[in-house]
């Protein structure tokens, strides 16, 4: 991006009105408060009529800030739409395009964040059809809506590509120091990551017995032994296993109509899934429904961890990365591991560039 003009030049070019980069670079400055006072709603006027005019580099700085945490795609999203929730049919244009980008990068956190909004922005989803688009494995919007607004917890799925980047550049020495792997064990593990591994024994344990009992064709899941645990887990695996974890609670919906209605309705409300539970007879069924509860609490733990980190790092911040890393390798040595990685600070911190693809 060009560097900005002085606050007066910038105000003088958006006069043309037939530049977009003007009104992104006057945007920037009333975020920034560069030569005048600091004022957000004018900020994200001005940004986002350079947005409308079709700017890319405006796209660019916007995607920047939300994962620096400075801006929230929820807010910015929801300021295009009235106090009523009505928007115009020119305005849902608007909104679709923008939710298909969040869908395409698969930010589910994003789109749970806008749930009330999106019924409205696709008045023909239809929720049977979501479900059978889920079993079936399908991304469509139906099924990406479903799984948007019932999933309890799913805030801090989002830039999944850069947490995995800034994580794998974070570890690539311990990734690298191959003499430690043949002794690495569940002490190297953070808690956070042992409560999801206890996790996933019980729910994928569960969840067999459930299917063997009622004659059902069970849905693919990650064991612990299958999953790549360390050095770290990756974000985008804790995706996969909480749509993983969305299809299996799905398949087995009509094991117990007694409550089958119930728990549909109350997807995103973990505490009254919880509830639920005392009402279920079957203990492998109710291990199941309190395990897929548990998912999502620990999943939600560990990518909030995450995503602090990338908005750590996005605002020039190293001290949380220096602590998470440091973190492993004290667990490493109270295991009795031996290990080549040193106690880091910021200046021993690997090299991170987000632009460079794993």
């Amino acid at each position: 991006m060009k560097q900005l003009l002085p606050f007066d030049d910038a105000l003088k070019a958006v006069w043309g009105g037939k530049d977009p980069k003007a009104f992104l670079r006057l945007g920037i400055l009333y975020s920034q408060g560069i030569g005048t006072t600091q004022n957000e709603i004018l900020a994200n006027y001005f940004i986002k009529k350079a947005l409308d005019m079709g700017c890319k580099e405006a796209e660019e700085y916007l995607n920047v800030e939300y994962e620096s945490g400075k801006k929230d795609f929820a807010d910015d999203f929801e300021s295009y739409i009235g106090e009523d929730g009505s928007a115009s049919q020119e305005t849902i244009v608007k909104l679709r395009a923008k939710v298909e980008v969040e869908r395409k990068a698969k930010h589910y956190g994003n789109l749970s964040r806008i749930r009330e909004h999106l019924p409205i922005i696709y008045p023909e989803y239809n929720r049977e059809k979501a479900i059978q688009d889920i079993l079936s494995g399908l991304n469509t919007i139906d099924a990406d809506i479903l799984f948007s607004t019932s999933t309890s917890g799913n805030r801090s799925e989002i830039y999944i590509e850069q947490q995995d980047r800034l994580l794998h550049q974070l570890y690539i020495q311990a990734e690298s120091d191959d003499s430690m792997w043949e002794y690495i064990n569940t002490n190297a593990l953070g808690k956070d990551e042992s409560e999801l591994a206890q996790c996933l024994e019980n729910l994928t344990s569960s969840y067999k017995s459930v299917c063997q009992k009622y004659n059902i064709k069970p849905q693919e899941i990650h064991s612990p032994g299958t999953l790549d645990l360390y050095p770290y887990i990756k974000v985008q695996t804790m995706a996969t296993l909480r749509r993983q974890g969305f299809r299996c609670l799905l398949s087995i919906k009509d094991v117990d109509p007694m409550i089958t209605d119930e728990y549909l309705e109350k997807l995103d409300d973990d505490q009254a899934l919880l509830d639920i539970c005392e009402k279920i007879k079957n203990q492998d069924l109710q291990l199941f429904l309190i395990s897929f509860v548990e998912l999502n609490i620990d999943l939600d733990s560990l990518q909030i961890t995450s995503l602090h980190l990338l908005h750590s790092f996005r605002n020039h911040n190293l001290d949380p990365l220096v602590e998470h890393i440091n973190a492993f390798v004290d667990r490493l040595n109270k295991a009795g591991i031996k290990n080549h990685l040193p106690i880091y600070t910021p200046e021993l911190l690997p090299p991170i560039d987000l632009s460079v693809k794993i």
